[in-house]
This record gives structure tokens, sequence and C-alpha cells, in this order.
């Protein structure tokens, strides 16, 4: 599916920030940590649109928040997601923290 034709429709379409989340301990981690549901915070989201199908998007987050999960949803354990967000499959194809 298509991203919107521009950063400005992106944008809206991911919605208003500070935006609250819920995370179950992800599936890549749940070996070594406790089943739990975690409220984090995106406390700012930028985007900008590469193409069709990829974009680069900015998180600022609290601290604990896992970002992967965040971005794709992790089979519905992070509520919402941006993928859920932009009613379509999301993933990462490069993440760097500062």
């Amino acid at each position: 599916m298509p991203l919107p034709a521009s950063d400005e429709q992106l944008i809206t379409k991911l919605g208003a920030f500070p935006l609250d989340i819920q995370q179950r301990t992800p599936i890549r981690v749940l070996h070594r940590r406790t089943n739990a549901v975690r409220v984090r915070h995106v406390l700012s989201c930028r985007a900008h649109r590469v193409d069709d199908h990829y974009f680069r998007l900015h998180i600022s987050a609290t601290a604990g928040t896992y970002v992967k999960e965040f971005v794709h949803g992790d089979l519905g354990r992070t509520v919402p997601s941006v993928s859920t967000l932009l009613q379509t499959n999301t993933d990462i194809l490069e993440l760097d923290c500062e």
C-alpha cells in the first residue's frame, strides 16, 4: 500500500503526539523478561517520506520504550503502533538511536 503523497499527509495520518502506548513484553525478549503490560510515552514523532513505500521516522520516547515494536506492532502487543496508525504493515530497515 503506497504511503500518503506528502510529508504533511503522512504526519496527519500518524496523529497527534505526545501519545501514550501500551506495550506488552516483546516476543523477542519473553524468554528472559516477565510478560507484563507497560505504559510508555512517545513524546514526538516526525516523518519524512522517501518514496511511495519508504519513510524516515524521528521519534522521541521515554526510557524503556521498545521502539522497534512501536513501529511494527509486535503482532498486536504494542497498541497503538505506527502500523495501526497508518493502517498498513510497517517494519524497520535501519535503526539509529541518539
